[in-house]
C-alpha cells in the first residue's frame, strides 16, 4: 500500500479529487487530500494568508512535518499537485525530500533551482490564454485603497478555460464551491520558493500534460526548461484533468506507485 497526498489548485479544494480518491482507494492505497489555507472547508479567509505562499501552503507543510521519517522507500509519500499547487509541492520537496518518493505535477507550476517563480510567472503571462481572466474577480479584502488580497475565478472563465472537456455536473460543482485564492507578495514568495539541487533536486519529478488544456504551450515550456524524470500526456483532458479524465489519471498515478519505490 502506498500513500498519495493530493493538493488542489487555485480557488479549489480537496473536494475536486473525489473521483481520483475513489479510484486510488479502490486499488488499495491510502489517500490524503488536503485543503490549503482558506480553501475548501478550511475556516480561514484569504486575508489570513497575508500574501504569503508559506501561509497558503501551511496545511501541506505541517502535514509533511507530521509524517515519521521514512524508514523504507515504501513509506515515502507520492505528492500530487494540480495547477498552482505546483509551487506548494516545490516547497515541500525542498523541506522534506527524504519523505517523498515522487512528485507529480498536473498541469502545474514547476519551479527549479534555475527556474524561479518570477521567471515562471512572467512566461505564464506571456504565453497563457487563461491569463485572460474574463469574469474572474480581484478581491480587495483590506479595502479598495490597499493591495488586492485575492482573486476568484468566474463561471465563464471556468467553463471556457478550465472545465471545457469536463462533465457539466463537475463544472456546476466547481462554480458552487470555489473560493478566493490569495495573491502573494512577489518578493516574499520569491525568497520562500528558492530551491536547491541538494534537496529539491533529489526528489523524482513527473509532469502530466493535459492535451486539451489551453495552456498547453506553457506546460511544454516548463518541461523543456526544467526537465522532469518523465512526462506523460493524458488524452482528452482539460485543465481539470481529475474531472475530465479521472480514470486515465488514476491509472497513471498507480503506475507511479509501482515504479517509484
Amino acid at each position: 500500500m502506498r500513500h498519495f497526498v493530493l493538493v488542489h489548485g487555485a480557488c479549489h479544494g480537496a473536494w475536486c479529487w473525489y473521483k481520483v480518491i475513489a479510484e486510488l482507494k479502490q486499488a488499495g492505497h491510502k489517500v490524503t487530500a488536503l485543503d490549503l489555507t482558506a480553501c475548501g472547508i478550511d475556516r480561514r479567509q484569504v486575508e489570513d494568508v497575508h500574501g504569503s505562499v508559506v501561509e497558503y501552503s501551511e496545511p501541506l507543510l505541517t502535514f509533511m512535518a507530521s509524517l515519521p521519517a521514512a524508514g523504507s522507500d515504501d513509506e515515502k509519500v507520492i505528492l500530487v499537485g494540480h495547477s498552482m499547487a505546483g509551487f506548494s509541492l516545490c516547497m515541500a520537496m525542498e523541506r522534506f525530500p527524504e519523505k517523498i518518493s515522487v512528485a507529480a505535477f498536473l498541469a502545474a507550476g514547476m519551479l527549479g533551482p534555475d527556474l524561479t517563480l518570477q521567471m515562471v510567472d512572467k512566461k505564464f503571462v506571456e504565453m497563457s490564454p487563461t491569463a485572460d481572466t474574463m469574469d474572474s474577480q480581484v478581491i480587495y479584502g483590506d479595502g479598495p485603497d490597499k493591495p488586492p488580497t485575492g482573486f476568484l475565478v468566474g463561471p465563464k472563465h471556468m467553463e471556457t478555460h478550465l472545465y471545457r472537456c469536463s462533465p457539466r455536473q463537475d463544472l456546476e460543482l466547481g462554480i458552487t464551491l470555489v473560493r478566493p485564492c490569495p495573491i502573494w507578495d512577489e518578493e516574499e514568495a520569491a525568497r520562500d520558493t528558492v530551491l536547491t539541487n541538494d534537496k529539491y533536486g533529489t526528489v523524482a519529478r513527473v509532469y502530466v500534460v493535459c492535451d486539451e488544456e489551453k495552456d498547453g504551450a506553457f506546460q511544454w515550456w516548463l518541461i523543456e526548461n526544467n526537465p522532469p524524470d518523465e512526462h506523460v500526456v493524458i488524452p482528452g483532458s482539460d485543465h481539470m484533468v481529475m474531472f475530465s479524465q479521472p480514470r486515465l489519471l488514476s491509472e497513471y498515478l498507480l503506475q507511479l506507485a509501482a515504479k517509484y519505490i
